[in-house]
């Protein structure tokens, strides 16, 4: 059984303006792989893991 965790559309984002996947390619989590896939070709590639890709999209600046 393969298990699929859609990634949300800020974490997409931030792929994207980083040129790891295109406008035609989403991206979700497999176990801890990131893994992208394109809508028109069904070719899927791994980006990385999860906790090099996506840790630097959770800092957040605080303002206050």
């Amino acid at each position: 059984m393969e298990i699929k965790q859609m990634l949300d559309h800020d974490q997409l984002k931030f792929l994207r303006e980083r040129g790891l996947i295109t406008e035609y390619e989403y991206a979700y989590i497999a176990g801890d792989l990131v893994v992208a896939e394109n809508v028109t070709t069904a070719e899927k590639k791994v980006l990385g893991k999860v906790a090099e890709l996506l840790h630097e999209n959770k800092k957040r600046v605080l303002l206050g």
